[in-house]
């Protein structure tokens, strides 16, 4: 593009005397040429390459303009505050209610109240109607006026002291004692502030709806930081000055860059979107954390419910959460079901081994069937669970000190200081392990259920006077330590509380 620029310059000027210039020296006096003939073109003096006092005294007068603005926005805790005024004020008041309902503190509140299951629907309802009213019309609004707000920011936050200081060495920055005395200076000196000026200006239109952003910054300020009339006429003289070209040719003559072209910083912040995302974000975790909470307190109940019991429940060596503890201290993958798999290892040891096997022993071999597909299903299942301790075994000494991924860990936690990547490889193999005690869980699930669907069903069977499922009840009374039907009930009751025990840590 610059390329067809420069042929055309050359052949319009051709046969004028520029036969024996190169091309870049051809445009460069077109350049000079168009400085000249400017409107602007008192701020240049071409016979010396300097820029006129004019020039200082411009960008000082805009200075003396945008200084309030200046302070204002060199206050973290204002500019902030500015971004929220933006967002509210193109909230309706039914938008505001449901914010304040979704806020942290007002849902810890809430929750004193509120039962959980109720508390956490009106909580997702909340969330569902923000993201709803937060359309695609209202986020762009948002947008369009923060990202004004950051042509602004850009306007006044531009180093003007520095530019300045180059028509007079000894200006300082406000209070404005007495005006500075203005030189001129080469405009080589110049190239670096004009091009950075003309970047963060460029957006600076008098069309835009600045009348509402500088009722914004005043409710931020507490008073006018520029009254509407001379931001008015401040937008007026800068984009005339703009639209003439005087600093661009300015900086492509002083640059030795005929087709220099400026890159205007342009704000693209999408504020909207990241704001909504944060507040959902926030009260999602609050649906989290009180889930998990309601989570837990099943999880106590149904432990002292099933095991009858306040003695340690570790089976395990090495898959435990105290041990886990260490990886998730450093944001790595942890043992996960670590938990439910030694609750897991207890209940196949303290029940499974002690009461249901020779229950379901009886009952299969010994007991007369009239659906082998009934028996056969059930015997499986208990097939599956009697093979459950090996399989966890297998697992958990896999992670001992001398075992393949104990190892491994060992080794990578040595050097995961120095070696960012053993992160990645330590939470591979953890998660490799989570994905295998997860699959022990599902499986014991499933199996325990249809073993307890079972045993009601018997339960259930025995109770008749003409009995469907097994024909031979009496038998298995008299072979049985103790009756059949009282503890086919409560094996069934616990093995349905220790199915819901284990869905508590897969789902």
């Amino acid at each position: 593009m610059a390329e067809d620029l420069v042929e055309k310059v050359i052949n319009f000027f051709s046969g004028d005397g520029t036969e024996n210039l190169s091309d870049k020296e051809v445009v460069l006096r077109q350049r000079l040429k168009e400085l000249n003939e400017n409107k602007y073109a008192k701020f240049f003096r071409h016979k010396t390459d300097e820029a006129d006092p004019s020039l200082g005294q411009f960008f000082y007068s805009l200075y003396k303009m945008i200084l309030p603005s200046r302070i204002f926005m060199k206050d973290v805790a204002k500019t902030t505050r500015l971004r929220q005024v933006v967002l509210e004020a193109f909230m309706d008041a039914d938008i505001t209610e449901t914010v304040k309902r979704l806020s942290p503190a007002v849902i810890e509140e809430r929750m004193k109240t509120t039962p959980p299951e109720e508390l956490t629907d009106q909580i997702s309802q909340d969330i569902e109607k923000i993201n709803s009213r937060f359309d695609t019309n209202r986020k762009h609004g948002i947008n369009r006026c923060y990202n004004l707000v950051m042509v602004f920011f850009q306007l006044v936050n531009f180093d003007y002291p520095a530019l300045i200081k180059k028509f007079d060495p000894n200006f300082t920055e406000g209070p404005f004692a007495s005006d500075p005395k203005f030189s001129a200076v080469k405009v080589t000196q110049l190239t670096k502030e004009l091009a950075e000026f003309l970047a963060v200006s460029q957006e600076l239109n008098p069309d835009n709806d600045w009348k509402t952003l500088l009722k914004l910054l005043k409710i931020c300020a507490g008073e006018d930081l520029i009254s509407e009339n001379q931001f008015a006429q401040l937008l007026i003289g800068l984009r005339d000055i703009i639209n003439s070209k005087i600093l661009e040719l300015i900086v492509q003559y002083s640059s030795k860059n005929p087709v220099w072209l400026c890159k205007p910083r342009i704000p693209d912040e999408h504020v909207a979107e990241a704001w909504l995302e944060v507040r959902t974000l926030k009260a999602q975790e609050c649906v989290d954390r009180i889930n998990e909470n309601e989570k837990n307190k099943q999880i106590d109940a149904l432990v002292k419910k099933i095991f009858d019991t306040t003695e340690d429940l570790v089976r395990l060596d090495n898959y435990t959460s105290v041990k886990g503890e260490m990886y998730r201290k450093r944001d790595l993958s942890y043992y996960v079901y670590a938990d439910g798999l030694n609750y897991l290892s207890a209940f196949l040891e303290g029940f499974m081994e002690k009461n249901l096997h020779e229950l379901c022993d009886i009952l299969l071999i010994r007991g007369q069937w009239t659906n082998n597909a009934f028996s056969k299903e059930m015997s499986e299942a208990l097939h599956q669970l009697l093979g459950l301790p090996m399989s966890i075994s297998k697992l958990d000494l896999v992670l001992a000190e001398e075992g393949g991924d104990g190892s491994r860990l060992k080794a990578a936690m040595i050097r995961i200081d120095r070696d960012k990547t053993q992160a990645r490889y330590v939470n591979a193999i953890i998660d490799n392990i989570n994905d295998t005690a997860q699959e022990l869980l599902s499986s014991a699930a499933e199996n325990f259920f249809i073993v307890g669907k079972h045993l009601k069903n018997l339960a259930d069977d025995i109770q008749k006077k003409h009995p469907e499922l097994i024909i031979n009840w009496r038998e298995l009374n008299l072979v049985a330590k103790n009756p059949i039907a009282p503890q086919m009930a409560a094996d069934h009751e616990k093995i349905a509380d220790f199915v819901k025990l284990m869905q508590l840590y897969v789902e």
